[in-house]
């Protein structure tokens, strides 16, 4: 227990904790959790693929003085 050795960042700021009590984690069987592993692997699925897409978008715009972080082919990372 104690303060944490380095700040923690959050969108309010960083913030000075100090942990006062500690409760160890419990294994969850795989089924009870499966829902909650598929939507949050599909919903990282579709925000890769939806940056992806803009890029693509952003590579085929001509605008001028902005950069865009387009990609030129579809094999973007």
């Amino acid at each position: 227990m104690g303060v944490l050795p380095r700040l923690v960042h959050s969108r309010f700021g960083l913030h000075v904790v100090e942990v006062l009590e500690r409760e160890p984690g419990v294994a969850q069987p795989f089924e009870s959790v499966r829902g909650a592993v598929a939507n949050a692997l599909r919903q990282q699925a579709f925000v890769t693929a939806s940056r992806q897409y803009l890029r693509l978008l952003a590579g085929a715009a001509v605008v001028d003085g902005v950069d865009l972080e387009a990609a030129d082919t579809p094999l973007v990372q």
